[in-house]
């Protein structure tokens, strides 16, 4: 018996080391030139860069806030602000959600370089990334639909997968009008397995996925929108606190993470310029309807049908338009974000 306990515990053991290695390449195989000179450090068996370093690569001035809680990364255009031992940063006061958590060294900030390469790099210089798509033929997905009703109010008479749908029309004739061919998963309220809305995409051969949903929580008072990527690999997603062996799985949608991230940090930006807040930032899961996409995507959760304001503001064809004309806007400038060079 204490044999078996202990060949369990060394087979954890082995999984365990076996994991933080594969993780430690992947680091390593994606660290970028602008990197290279700065200061390394290894946290957990995973390599991480100062951000003093990183923000001059990015032409931005690295400094420590008044009390040194919070470390600003500055530019003309742009400000990052990253504090001690988060897993958020906000770029443009837009929360971004990072793999793993950053650290302090001797008066130093670092930041792991997986999290550069997954967070910061593609939002900021896009350009260095190989192979960018096009953003030509889009897929509407709204989501639920039939029996499967999503979110609901009924105090105020809604149901999620009408509010995705009507949503989604909308968007599909802001699009077509722009010269975007436009597919859609549904049209219609009729039922459709989760596997199969990746699977349309990937047979329309579409540039861009993107997945619309509403929101419901038990409190009450939870609002605002907020915008998810696929999980690149060897990392938790948002709610979780760190990986797992089983976050070494590389799914499909992971050939396109760089553009994931940039589609739903100007998919979210978009959604909180047209309508304001709460900013309930990008984040990152893996979605069943990510998942196995072969192109880029992103699933936006438009607002909170359980909180009571914005039910009430969801009722009116207004707003509905003004959800489609931003998340329009931000599909308009993930492409001019593709198309530059520099």
């Amino acid at each position: 018996m204490r044999s078996g306990v202990l060949l369990v515990k060394v087979g954890r053991l082995v999984s365990r080391y076996i994991f933080q290695s594969l993780a430690l390449l992947a680091a390593l195989s994606f660290f970028v030139p602008v990197s290279l000179s700065a200061r390394q450090i290894q946290v957990d068996g995973k390599p991480y860069v100062d951000l003093a370093t990183v923000g001059k690569g990015f032409g931005m001035q690295p400094y420590w806030l008044k009390g040194y809680k919070t470390y600003r990364l500055r530019s003309q255009w742009t400000t990052i602000d990253v504090g001690k031992n988060g897993r958020t940063l906000y770029i443009n006061r837009l929360p971004v959600a990072l793999g793993f958590p950053t650290v302090e060294s001797k008066g130093q900030l670092f930041i792991a370089t997986a999290d550069y390469k997954h967070a910061l790099q593609p939002i900021l210089t896009p350009q260095a990334f190989k192979d960018r798509p096009g953003c030509r033929r889009i897929v509407i997905d709204a989501g639920h639909g039939g029996k499967d009703s999503g979110a609901r109010n009924d105090a105020y008479g809604l149901l999620e997968k009408d509010l995705t749908l009507d949503v989604a029309r909308r968007l599909k004739v802001l699009l077509k009008r722009s010269g975007f061919e436009v597919v859609m998963t549904r049209d219609s309220d009729v039922y459709l397995p989760l596997a199969q809305r990746p699977k349309m995409a990937n047979r329309a051969k579409a540039d861009l996925f993107v997945s619309l949903h509403f929101n419901a929580a038990g409190s009450a008072s939870a609002s605002g929108f907020e915008s998810y990527a696929l999980t690149p690999q060897y990392q938790a997603s948002s709610k979780y606190p760190r990986p797992t062996a089983k976050d070494a799985v590389r799914c499909k949608g992971n050939d396109y993470d760089p553009w994931n991230a940039l589609i739903t940090y100007h998919v979210e930006r978009a959604l909180v310029q047209g309508l304001g807040g709460p900013d309930r930032g990008m984040k990152r899961a893996r979605w069943s309807v990510l998942k196995n996409l072969e192109c880029p995507g992103v699933l936006t959760e438009l607002g909170f049908v359980s909180h009571a304001e914005t039910a009430k503001e969801l009722r009116s064809s207004a707003v509905r338009q003004k959800l489609a004309q931003s998340l329009y806007e931000g599909i308009v400038a993930y492409r001019k974000r593709l198309q530059r060079t520099q």
